[in-house]
């Protein structure tokens, strides 16, 4: 291989790379820890630069360690095959399947082709049960996993890898991985170590070179250095091509090597050459393919013998009834020399003899077509179909973009390119989707065909940009669709509409023709996604009614999970917080055993808002915590950016200023971008509360003014009357008693005297504050009667101002019932700022409190306290892992280092530890 020389002893058998001491430190560190724990490596360089060198020898180190080795390569000719450099790896331990948790059991064999299961497997849920794999193999020997030219593995595996390389810190398995240099970006996880191979100094190359070519003269030897550079592949190649000429010394370094392999390919006999053209175009290693094949392009018999002298020139390996090029350059070479014509003839033969199952065959007649061909369109639009149902959507739109290119007439190649379109969308690629769109040509098709390229545009795109016009045209389009027969489409474009109503401060106007819209449809009112479109359009005015359809599905139970998500969101938006906990529950729920990260980090993040406003602050920790890591593993900033802001909120109520500014401050690097007021209002309404815990009412009103002034970045309509009673309390604190009544009367005026309880009892609150003694009293009372436990903060607020009231009036007595029950809500919660605010009016009213105690539980990290109750509750660490995916050893870590901070030895006593810790909410 290149850059290692004849094998010199190392520790016995392991051979030794010129210049590499320090590379092959860092890889004997990995190894020599793996016991303690695992990790990924991603080892990068030019072409030529020792990678695969490299990496061979890690496995010899491996072995030597007494670690199982498991390899996987990529290959350009086979990015086609979906899973297919995956099933290299775990080819081996497939058969320890069987012990998978049924599901994730169920998604590796549709992965792999094998189960007669209809529902396409989540690429995370193939990770998962992956990695489980994986993990129960090394808990018997440590596990070396070597992926080889990374920037070539099919999508699918590529992901997958993604996957495992962030969760290996606590299991014996260490990720070797090697990429060209120019494809870095394509394996983008910053969390995974990276180490770049540079070239050889000075005197390792000159004794590489050596090793490899002796009896150079002193010209040629100094040729080849200069030349080489410091690439080992070129150090000995280029001295065996023989390679003379001037120009080529000018060429970049890859095309010389490229024309080093060809010269020696060029030698060759003319059945050698056409047998290695086979191999260069095959997407398999099978020396019979190569051999039958050759035999249909040659007309004649072929043996291995015909393919000796390729070996002999060391340009292939041919070792138990496989072939493979000795270098990717050679395959590259190999096919860059060919003309078409000889190209589309070696896929023509290969079609022929290919004798498995799979669509391989499909394939190289695809790459041997020329011009339409809807009978093999045809079948390219099967093929998708089976690619979707493994879950390899990204391999299921190449399918479908060689068949719109196949397709004879104009609507079929639409299309095709209409559902390559969808599956973008759904793997979130919106440059994909616009330029399949752009291609299918939207303005030449019918209205009804039009609605359906507005919906696919419209999912791919992000709702959290302002873009009122878009609104109108999506109401236009539900009306096509609706024209043509399809409601559910027509229902789907409304539901987007109203979304954006409600993000992006809307006009009465259009928010009422979206609502007309949906009216006019005449479907069932229990239909979620028509009570979602009620409460985006007009949150207050309609929250009463969707509220009353809330609790009709909460005492019927909703099975559906994006029903249930959906009509979590609604509730969320309309202030019914304690339905948007218990729906968006059952979506999580759902949503985590089918392995859809992507939509279970937008729901986390929803939650975790909910469980803020009910009081459960430790689960909205868990839940955002757990929306950040699931956000950024899926690259939706936009939900790492909103479950940050959520935690930023939660640290200033608990009076963790510096946090909460932290948070917040990283929150606002996310969300800087044009029109995307939703998440900057609510980071204002986060440094609001920031403020008042802090004592800073002045302040905090400045921050919260700006989400009420109109043409400010973070003014938002339908988050205002979220923060109203922080921003009432911080104005009338600071003298803008106008402003915050005008706030309190638009509320008012817009929920038409129905307001849902949780706006009600914000309303009794801000009248509370701003009026005059004589009526001051009533509110109070009003707000705190029943229906207030489920909002526990804000009940709390009101018991506060109340005590404080009264004790204003020279009732100190009285105020001492109130304020007490204030300090005891706010020390349940851990709202610190709030509980010594409470301490101190009890002190004026004349009662002394003894001092807060610190909770254990504030010890804990929100993905520790996850793990302490799941345990609690009786989960394995097996079924712990698998509902968080994690490794099961991973939570063995955790709970490893839970146990001390709880006080307990042993996970027997963990549900005693917390009931113990856990105080109640009054």
């Amino acid at each position: 291989m290149p850059g290692r020389p004849a094998k010199a002893p190392r520790s016995g058998r392991t051979p030794i790379l010129y210049g590499r001491e320090g590379d092959i430190a860092v890889i004997e560190g990995l190894l020599d820890r793996v016991r303690d724990g695992g990790g990924a490596l991603v080892v990068s360089g030019e072409p030529g630069i020792g990678k695969s060198s490299l990496l061979e020898v890690s496995q010899d180190l491996a072995r030597e360690r007494a670690m199982r080795v498991l390899r996987l390569c990529g290959v350009t000719s086979e990015t086609h095959l979906p899973f297919g450099a995956l099933q290299q790896a775990v080819g081996p331990i497939l058969g320890q399947a069987d012990t998978l948790p049924a599901r994730q059991r169920s998604a590796l064999q549709a992965a792999f082709g094998q189960g007669d299961d209809t529902a396409a497997p989540d690429i995370f849920l193939v990770g998962l049960a992956t990695l489980t794999l994986l993990t129960a193999s090394a808990a018997r020997k440590p596990i070396l996993l070597v992926a080889d030219d990374v920037q070539w593995l099919d999508q699918p595996s590529r992901d997958v890898l993604a996957f495992i390389s962030r969760r290996l810190n606590s299991d014996p398995i260490i990720l070797l991985m090697a990429i060209r240099s120019d494809s870095e970006d394509e394996f983008p996880h910053s969390d995974v170590s990276r180490h770049r191979l540079s070239r050889l100094d000075a005197a390792a190359a000159e004794r590489l070179l050596d090793a490899r070519t002796p009896d150079l003269t002193s010209d040629l030897r100094r040729r080849f250095l200069d030349e080489a550079a410091g690439n080992p592949l070129a150090l000995v190649e280029l001295p065996r091509s023989g390679h003379k000429t001037a120009e080529s010394h000018w060429l970049p370094l890859t095309d010389r090597l490229e024309r080093a392999f060809f010269s020696r390919v060029s030698g060759l006999p003319a059945a050698a050459r056409t047998l290695l053209l086979v191999v260069a175009e095959n997407d398999g290693k099978s020396l019979r393919e190569v051999l039958d094949a050759g035999e249909v392009l040659l007309g004649e018999r072929v043996g291995l013998d015909t393919l000796a002298p390729a070996v002999s020139a060391l340009l292939i390996e041919v070792d138990a009834g496989e072939v493979r090029f000795r270098h990717p350059l050679v395959r590259s070479a190999v096919h860059q020399a060919a003309n078409p014509v000889m190209r589309h003839a070696a896929h023509a033969a290969l079609a022929r003899v290919i004798r498995d199952q799979s669509d391989r065959p499909l394939w190289h007649r695809l790459a041997s077509a020329i011009g339409p061909d809807e009978a093999l369109a045809g079948e390219l639009d099967d093929a998708a179909a089976r690619l979707q149902r493994r879950g390899a959507l990204a391999t299921a739109i190449i399918a479908l973009e060689n068949a719109a290119r196949m397709s004879g007439t104009a609507p079929s190649r639409s299309g095709r390119l209409l559902r390559a379109a969808g599956f973008a969308a759904d793997l979130g690629r919106p440059e994909t989707v616009e330029r399949l769109l752009r291609e299918a040509d939207p303005d030449h098709q019918q209205p009804h065909v039009r609605a359906s390229f507005a919906w696919i545009r419209e999912v791919s795109q992000p709702l959290t940009v302002n873009d009122l016009a878009r609104i109108s045209a999506l109401v236009g389009f539900a009306a096509d669709a609706r024209t043509h027969g399809d409601d559910d489409l027509a229902l789907s474009l409304l539901w987007r509409a109203a979304q954006r109503c409600w993000w992006g401060n809307a006009s009465d106007a259009v928010r009422a023709g979206v609502d007309a819209a949906a009216s006019e449809m005449g479907l069932p009112a229990t239909d979620a996604r028509l009570i979602a479109i009620a409460s985006y359009v007009e949150p207050l005015r309609n929250g009463h009614e969707v509220h009353r359809q809330l609790a009709a599905h909460a005492a019927a139970g909703t099975a559906d999970p994006v029903a249930a998500w959906i009509l979590g969101l609604a509730a969320n938006t309309v202030g019914a917080f304690d339905f948007g906990v218990s729906c968006l529950t059952d979506a999580s729920t759902a949503f985590r055993e089918q392995g859809r990260l992507g939509d279970l980090a937008r729901v986390l993040f929803a939650r975790s808002f909910a469980e803020t406003e009910t009081g459960d602050w430790m689960g909205a920790l868990r839940s955002s915590a757990e929306a950040i890591r699931f956000g950024e593993e899926t690259g939706q900033t936009v939900w790492v950016a909103a479950a940050t802001i959520v935690q930023a909120r939660l640290a200033a109520m608990q009076g963790n200023f510096d946090t909460a500014a932290a948070c917040a401050g990283q929150a606002e690097r996310l969300v800087q971008s044009p029109g995307i007021s939703f998440w900057l209002a609510m980071l204002q309404n986060a440094r609001g509360i920031a403020a008042l815990g802090a004592g800073r009412p002045a302040e905090a009103y400045e921050q919260l003014q700006r989400v009420h002034t109109l043409g400010d970045p973070a003014f938002n309509t339908g988050l205002q009357f979220f923060s109203l009673a922080d921003y009432v309390e911080a104005a009338q604190s600071c003298g803008h008693e106008a402003a915050a009544a005008s706030a309190v009367a638009e509320v008012e005026r817009r929920a038409m005297s129905k307001p849902v309880p949780w706006v009600r009892i914000m309303l009794c609150y801000g009248k509370a504050l701003l009026a005059a003694p004589a009526r001051a009293e009533t509110f109070f009372q009003e707000g705190l009667g029943a229906g207030g436990q489920n909002w526990p903060f804000l009940r709390g607020r009101l018991f506060l101002a109340y005590g404080e009231w009264l004790r204003r009036q020279r009732r100190s007595i009285d105020a001492r019932v109130p304020l007490r029950t204030a300090r005891d809500i706010f020390d349940a919660l851990g709202a610190v700022p709030w509980s010594e605010r409470s301490r101190r009016e009890l002190r004026a009213a004349g009662e002394t409190s003894r001092p807060r105690k610190g909770r254990v539980l504030d010890t804990l990290t929100p993905q520790e306290l996850q793990i302490a109750e799941l345990a609690a509750g009786g989960l394995s660490n097996k079924e712990i892992g698998a509902r968080l995916y994690l490794s099961h050893r991973t939570v063995g870590y955790h709970l490893y280092r839970i146990f001390p901070k709880l006080g307990i030895t042993a996970r027997s006593r963990l549900q005693s530890a917390l009931s113990r810790h856990l105080e109640s909410v009054a």
